[in-house]
């Protein structure tokens, strides 16, 4: 029976505590919707002025100002236009050196090159003629041909049948007899 009475004691417990934590967070809810009812309306009302005050630095309704308040305006366009100035001429500024630099550095590169071509042509003069390759030009197929011709007559070839061999493709073959078998020559 006690541990009855305790179980009875312990479940009366956990429903205060689950009944106060909800109580709780149904005290905290209406404050908490309060706070941030008034922290929309006050981001609202913000958010309007500075659509408005944007729509009059671009010079739209300004009916609604007055004398001072456009003094106001202006003096704020005037300020943000140095800002703008001063920062547009920092901006050329950099870009001009830096565009300086490259120059600078352009101007040595093409001077380095050019003097890299002179000695390079420099080199080419001094070559011997038969040396520079670049400026010879190939042989003709004719004086190919020629060059050939010559160099197969001052070989020392025995007779004119191994010279006929040489020029012949395919195994060697006796040039046919000049002579007819009665002894008479044949006229080609």
């Amino acid at each position: 029976m006690i541990s009855w009475i305790w179980d009875s004691i312990r479940e009366i417990l956990e429903r205060h505590e689950r009944y106060s934590d909800a109580l709780q967070i149904d005290a905290v809810l209406p404050r908490d919707l309060e706070y941030w009812s008034k922290e929309a309306a006050r981001l609202k009302e913000e958010l309007d002025r500075c659509h408005q005050t944007n729509r009059h630095m671009l010079g739209e309704d300004l009916s609604a100002l007055n004398l001072k308040e456009l003094e106001e305006l202006q003096e704020q366009l005037d300020a943000g236009l140095r800002r703008i100035r001063s920062k547009k001429n920092h901006v050329l500024l950099e870009q001009i050196d830096e565009l300086t630099k490259k120059e600078s550095f352009l101007r040595e590169e093409n001077r380095m090159l050019r003097s890299k071509v002179a000695e390079t042509e420099e080199k080419k003069e001094n070559m011997p003629d038969d040396m520079n390759m670049e400026t010879r030009e190939p042989p003709s197929i004719e004086s190919a041909e020629e060059q050939r011709s010559l160099q197969l007559n001052h070989r020392p070839w025995r007779d004119s049948h191994n010279l006929q061999f040489a020029l012949q493709l395919g195994p060697y073959q006796p040039p046919p007899s000049t002579e007819t078998p009665t002894g008479n020559h044949r006229h080609n």
